[in-house]
């Protein structure tokens, strides 16, 4: 009986994410736009929104940083939660180096079982590393997911200045705090099957991201999240959140996973260590 009754609740929750997921599957390409977005086009707005929003995060200090490393730690929350992490535990800490506004990196995991093992990319090539220091290049979805994920979220505020299609999103107040909207993106801020979008909403006095609305196109068209930007602390002059509490469309109630900057350290590691593979090009932030 307890087994049947556990089986229902558990049915009862999933049913909503699972008919979700099927409808958007089918049918459906997210589009984040508010109404303000798809009635009018103000362009001028949502850019100086957006520089102004940059020089509030500190963007130009990036320039003085060509290797960056950050203590993070993220953390995946219930069924749903679960099932999207690649790492062997819920909670993983790690050390992530990066070269600044290029997608070459490395993920050093610092715990859980994996703990002295590497992932990396360099130039959209992936690679393994185990405690041996045998860098290992081979194609991992995981791996090339997550490694320049984490960099883009890192790097929000000055990646985004880089998007040449923007729009004002209007007003509205998030977590308490009155907010401006931008729709950002690439050619259009309508929906596009294949290429991202985003709405940001920065808050009206401070001019500081307080959360950043995205699709993922890159695995599902009708997948969306959400990343709240809290307890903000500034590191020789750039500002970055130590809070990333994430949210998705396939979550009804609660989070799917919190990112947790623990510290900032730039130019503690060469660029040569980030790009083992002498061979390959540097792409800098192109995909291809």
């Amino acid at each position: 009986m307890l087994k049947n009754k556990a089986f229902r609740i558990l049915l009862y929750i999933l049913l909503p994410v699972i008919l979700l997921v099927v409808l958007y599957k089918i049918f459906g390409v997210a589009d984040l736009r508010t109404e303000t977005a798809k009635i009018a086009i103000n362009e001028d707005r949502a850019k100086t929104l957006i520089k102004e929003m940059g020089t509030a995060h500190g963007i130009e200090n990036w320039d003085g940083v060509k290797t960056y490393q950050v203590a993070f730690e993220d953390e995946f929350f219930g069924i749903i939660g679960e099932q999207s992490h690649p790492y062997a535990e819920s909670k993983v800490s790690f050390n992530l180096n990066y070269i600044t506004d290029s997608f070459d990196g490395r993920l050093d995991f610092t715990s859980g079982a994996k703990k002295g093992e590497s992932w990396g990319i360099q130039a959209w090539e992936t690679y393994l590393k185990k405690g041996d220091g045998i860098v290992n290049f081979k194609d991992d979805a995981n791996v090339g997911f997550w490694v320049p994920t984490y960099q883009y979220f890192i790097e929000f505020p000055m990646r985004i200045q880089k998007a040449n299609a923007f729009n004002y999103a209007g007003e509205k107040e998030v977590e308490g705090i009155l907010c401006e909207g931008v729709m950002a993106s690439w050619n259009t801020t309508e929906p596009q099957s294949g290429i991202d979008h985003y709405l940001i909403w920065i808050d009206k006095d401070t001019k500081h991201i307080v959360k950043i609305e995205y699709t993922i196109r890159e695995m599902y068209r009708f997948l969306t999240g959400a990343a709240s930007f809290k307890n903000y602390k500034e590191y020789d002059g750039l500002l970055l959140p130590s809070n990333m509490p994430v949210e998705s469309n396939i979550v009804p109630v609660g989070l799917l996973h919190e990112m947790r900057i623990k510290d900032f350290k730039p130019n503690l590691i060469s660029l040569e260590s980030l790009r083992p593979n002498a061979s390959l090009p540097v792409l800098g932030d192109s995909k291809e």
